[in-house]
């Protein structure tokens, strides 16, 4: 898993596996969200076996799934919430490019945790 941090509250990452789950709670994060449907590539871990290992690490998971460059204005809305509630944030899709996407446009009508990293 290759981990982004984007600000203070939020992480990307590329698909997870169900051992990847540990890294994310060391990380801190209180609220793990998959924006990616269950069977775009063979061999990628379902969604639910990842959020089995999340819940018993004591984890929220929160399926919020899209095709890449499908971001909705209810995704965008559902994850302002989600940004809302405060809670340190971790998303993740096949590279990471539409978690990282689905954010800046969350970013964009102003639910506050700017902080875009040097690249």
């Amino acid at each position: 898993m290759n981990l982004q941090q984007l600000n203070n509250q939020v992480s990307v990452s590329d698909q997870m596996t169900v051992d990847d789950v540990q890294e994310v709670v060391a990380n801190g994060v209180e609220l793990l969200v998959c924006n990616r449907p269950d069977g775009e590539d063979e061999g990628q871990t379902p969604y639910h076996d990842i959020q089995a290992a999340a819940e018993a690490a004591g984890l929220e998971f929160v399926l919020l799934a899209f095709s890449s460059y499908q971001i909705t204005n209810d995704n965008r809305d559902r994850l302002v919430d989600l940004i809302c509630s405060k809670k340190k944030i971790h998303l993740y899709c096949r590279s990471g490019a539409r978690s990282r996407r689905l954010w800046v446009t969350a970013n964009k009508i102003g639910c506050g945790g700017h902080d875009f990293p040097a690249t």
